[in-house]
């Protein structure tokens, strides 16, 4: 099986983010949570959760806009200057959630390039097989991967 040769050469010459565990690597996609009262952050279980700011006018709140300038060009194209105090600014909270899983970044970012108009935001965020998961060391030794640890 050519694939699984070329798989298992990609694996072992592949950046393994200066760690000497076996690697895998996670396609993550950022996802809003929704709004975020004032005075909290959004917090992300990779550690770095995004709180953005957007404005909203209450006759098109279905739009936001992430420049104040913007709202009120468009409220200035309709006539409605006077309008302009009761732009809102509210803050969104974003996380990265994964949807993939891959055993090289080959693989993950071939992924991320054949899947980029069904997702939003996409990166790659690298995880190792701790020593103690029997299982998976296990199987990638059984398929004839190089593990080293």
């Amino acid at each position: 099986m050519e694939w699984l040769e070329n798989l298992k050469k990609e694996y072992a010459t592949q950046d393994n983010r200066s760690t000497a565990f076996p690697i895998y690597v996670s396609v993550q996609e950022k996802f809003c949570v929704g709004v975020i009262a004032d005075g909290y952050s959004v917090s992300c279980p990779f550690g770095d959760g995004e709180t953005i700011t957007k404005y909203g006018h209450p006759d098109f709140m279905e739009d936001s806009f992430d420049n104040k300038n913007a709202l009120i060009k468009v409220l200035k194209e309709e006539g409605r200057e006077n309008e302009v105090d009761d732009i809102i600014d509210y803050q969104l909270g974003y996380i990265w959630t994964p949807i993939e899983f891959f055993l090289t970044l080959k693989g993950a970012e071939e992924y991320m390039k054949a899947n980029a108009h069904n997702h939003g935001e996409l990166r790659t965020y690298v995880h190792h097989f701790e020593r103690r998961n029997f299982e998976m060391r296990t199987l990638l030794k059984e398929l004839g991967f190089k593990t080293d640890v």
